[in-house]
């Protein structure tokens, strides 16, 4: 006769509360609000700032989701291959190694993006990419970077997913009104530019062309002492016409305010029409770590810089050079093979290389402008990224 003892079965809600309490039995994982940290993501007025804290906060819980010998680490990536740009966000005691910072660059941007649902090996780090989302030129990914030994896919996404909606959510929400605000602000500016055309420039123009006739009118012998005057007057109201011109175009500038790179490349196609000298740009800015004053003031030289060789220097070939020198240093180097330049020489009323030079003030850069040992002039514009922090 068979003696067969039936086991007894716990319900699955016993399980799951009996297994939850197994695993946080010797440590509680800390409480984290991820609806607020959404929140804090989609109303960020700088995201710079931002993002890092809501990463602090959710590297304490991955800090207990692993055990210490998997050691993982959270960064987002911010990804745009049109420009050769990155950004990287974290909230780490410490940052990254450049290394890996390059590596990433390379790989998630230079490169052909890799599969988001494979693991890969980097600098010797485990890395498991997640695309949150991408729109237009932009793709936004979350690396979760393992010292140890990574666990399985399954095993990451389950104790990940929570983590993921919350950046998913608060960044898509983000962008959304940034692009917004965008889009507002580049509609008010092509109003005033607009009005500024219609109203100021129409005036100058109409003053520029007077001026150059009396002052021409004023050649003659009975008017002789009049002719300083005239010669003032007509410089200074043709100096006035092209600095607004100057004004209208700048306003129209189809750039985001923090993307120094594509600034720069809209600016080189817009004076290579205006003239038949050959631009070349060699853009070594792996990543861009300037603020929006920062990348606005540069951008402004460098056109200024670029109008003076379109319009004075009788060059056929123009180079820009944007690089970082070191990690903390950015340049850029603009030269052409024209007739150089004579600062004594420079008239009055013309006050271009001034303005540049008060721009170049106003975010701590230094701006030199020589002529260069083989002909022509050479504009060096520096910038030290860790004292303007």
């Amino acid at each position: 006769m068979l003696n067969i003892k039936l086991k007894s079965w716990i319900d699955g809600q016993s399980w799951f509360g009996e297994t939850v309490r197994a695993v946080t039995k010797k440590k509680e994982l800390p409480s984290v609000d991820f609806n607020d940290l959404a929140f804090k993501l989609a109303t960020a007025e700088n995201i710079s700032e931002t993002l890092p804290g809501v990463l602090k906060s959710l590297q304490w819980l991955i800090n207990d989701l692993f055990p210490p010998a998997q050691h993982a680490e959270l960064i987002i990536l911010f990804s745009n291959p049109s420009t050769s740009e990155t950004f990287m966000h974290h909230g780490l005691d410490k940052a990254p190694a450049a290394k890996l910072m390059q590596s990433l660059h390379h790989l998630f941007t230079v490169g052909k993006a890799p599969d988001a649902s494979e693991m890969m090996v980097v600098d010797d780090l485990t890395i498991a990419p997640s695309r949150l989302f991408e729109h237009d030129n932009l793709t936004v990914w979350s690396l979760f970077l393992f010292h140890g030994a990574a666990p399985s896919a399954k095993q990451l996404k389950w104790k990940t997913a929570s983590i993921e909606t919350t950046l998913y959510k608060g960044l898509q929400a983000w962008y959304h009104n940034e692009s917004k605000l965008k889009k507002a602000l580049e509609s008010e500016r092509a109003m005033y530019a607009a009005e500024l055309h219609d109203s100021l420039a129409q005036v100058l123009g109409y003053l520029r062309l007077k001026s150059l006739k009396l002052d021409k009118l004023c050649q003659q012998a009975e008017f002789s002492s009049l002719k300083p005057i005239t010669e003032d007057l007509a410089s200074y109201t043709q100096c006035a016409y092209h600095q607004t011109r100057e004004l209208i175009t700048s306003s129209r500038l189809t750039m985001q305010s923090d993307n120094l790179s594509q600034g720069v490349i809209n600016s080189i196609k817009e004076f290579e029409h205006q003239s038949a000298i050959v631009f070349e740009l060699d853009n070594r800015l792996p990543l861009n770590m300037l603020s929006p004053q920062q990348s606005m003031q540069m951008l402004y030289i460098v056109r200024e810089s670029l109008s003076n060789i379109v319009r004075h220097s009788h060059a056929t070939h123009a180079r820009v050079v944007l690089l970082l020198k070191t990690s903390s240093l950015l340049q850029i180097h603009i030269e052409d093979n024209g007739t150089g330049i004579n600062p004594e020489a420079a008239r009055s009323d013309s006050f271009g290389l001034q303005i540049m030079k008060e721009r170049a003030d106003r975010i701590g850069a230094t701006l030199m402008i020589n002529n260069r040992p083989e002909g022509g002039t050479r504009v060096d514009l520096s910038l030290n990224l860790e004292a303007n922090e």
